[in-house]
């Protein structure tokens, strides 16, 4: 518990958030002499990266796969050692049904007509001149790629279910941070080479979290820092914080604490609400994922699928018995990821029914079973358009406090890979300047 009428100790810095990004923030604060105290409302470090154990079998909430040279292997020995090698293979459910590479190998238009592929070209080099940038993903997206391809490979419908509204109100910031692949490959100077690509390029192998779940992971990584003279507090949460003089006064569950500074990797809006007592107006998507089993599932559909269908809630599928070894079981094992629109309810059996629906009426599943599920909040930042502006109010409200903001959470950045997580937070840290200590570790 921390103490209800503290000293003063210099060189005290909190971190809120013991995910990633919160993780990393206090390896590189506690390398530079700070006494760092980490606080996580969870009971685990790991954020929204947490595994559930049902039936014998894993899943998870969070994404599961690293780069080979990830820079998360980098804050404790051995965790690469930990990561099976995997083949990650990609589909995607496209308008027509049919199963297709995700996401998008320009030979799938050679199945198209002479006059369809020319009213394609013409619509994009139409689209290019024409169509003018508004702020909106549907405009960006449009201009880039054109209505005919933005339609046709099921983008925009991917696009409307992730959001649960259209594109058309949707900010195009969503476009070059959510999209990066998407808006990379419609540059004008790499759109025909790619267009011209008749072969999928072969994609390095990735690591997975251990077969047995996030939690060697990030326990190593949790030991290593408190080594290192971290301390950690999970399972407490904050409820105020503010500014007295140099200091912070920090209100959490499990009492009062004064430190120097604070770097902040929760929601932002929790952080604003904890600030200032008001909503900051940021809105994020929760996600209900499904744990499901099935008899059998199409030999088509990979290991990661999504749904760019017409139909269907969903969004993602990762099924797990085709990443790792399930010698107990003859059934596959997957979890299936659907948006919760703002305001929504978390519904698992609904969203099971409807995914069920959605497999059999294509063909793709037997026999699927609902295993268990779980809510995860603060999935993904929502972009209405115009958002841009708001997002920048708010972090500036915030860091004129003295807080440092770091990670996805803390910035409100969509961010898709832990390296990339972890890199922003460096980034952060250096450009906020915070003095290095040299210190006993923290108490």
């Amino acid at each position: 518990m921390l103490d209800p009428a503290p000293a003063e100790p210099p060189g005290v810095i909190l971190v809120l958030g013991g995910g990633i990004a919160g993780l990393a923030a206090a390896d590189r604060l506690s390398r530079a002499g700070w006494r760092v105290r980490v606080i996580e409302r969870a009971r685990l470090a790991g954020g929204m990266h947490q595994a559930y154990t049902i039936g014998g079998y894993t899943f998870d909430a969070g994404s599961i796969f690293y780069e080979e040279n990830a820079a998360l292997f980098d804050l404790a020995p051995g965790l690469r050692d930990m990561c099976p090698s995997v083949s990650r293979r990609q589909r995607r459910i496209a308008p027509d049904g049919s199963v297709r590479h995700y996401p998008f190998e320009p030979r799938e238009l050679r199945g198209q007509s002479v006059l369809a592929l020319v009213r394609m070209l013409i619509d994009l080099l139409w689209s290019r001149l024409a169509v003018p940038r508004d702020g909106t993903l549907d405009a960006i997206a449009r201009k880039r790629l054109g209505r005919r391809l933005f339609e046709q490979t099921g983008l925009a419908a991917y696009i409307t279910r992730f959001h649960h509204v259209s594109p058309r109100e949707i900010d195009e910031t969503f476009f070059f941070h959510r999209m990066a692949f998407v808006a990379r490959a419609s540059r004008l100077r790499n759109l025909i080479p790619f267009l011209l690509r008749t072969r999928t390029r072969p994609r390095p192998s990735l690591r997975v979290r251990p077969h047995e779940g996030f939690a060697p992971l990030f326990n190593s990584i949790v030991k290593r820092l408190a080594a290192q003279g971290v301390a950690f507090r999970f399972g407490e949460e904050l409820l105020s914080l503010q500014r007295e003089g140099r200091l912070f006064l920090v209100r959490t569950t499990s009492g009062i604490c004064r430190v120097e500074a604070v770097v902040s990797t929760i929601p932002l809006d929790s952080l604003h609400r904890a600030l200032f007592g008001t909503s900051s107006g940021l809105v994020s998507l929760d996600m209900t994922t499904l744990f499901l089993s099935a008899a059998s599932l199409d030999s088509r559909l990979g290991n990661v699928l999504y749904n760019f269908h017409g139909s269907g809630e969903w969004k993602r599928a990762t099924i797990y018995s085709r990443i790792y070894a399930t010698p107990q079981t003859d059934r596959e094992f997957l979890a299936v990821e659907t948006t919760i629109p703002p305001g929504g309810h978390h519904d698992p059996e609904r969203a099971f029914e409807a995914f069920r629906a959605h497999m059999n009426s294509l063909g793709l599943a037997s026999d699927l079973r609902l295993e268990g599920n779980v809510r995860v909040e603060n999935c993904y930042p929502l972009y209405p358009h115009g958002s841009s502006g708001t997002i920048a109010r708010v972090i500036e409200r915030i860091s004129r406090t003295g807080i440092v903001l770091a990670g996805r959470q803390g910035r409100f950045e969509y961010l898709p890979t832990s390296s990339g997580v972890i890199r922003r937070v460096v980034e952060e840290l250096d450009a906020a300047a915070l003095p290095a200590f040299q210190s006993s570790p923290a108490t």
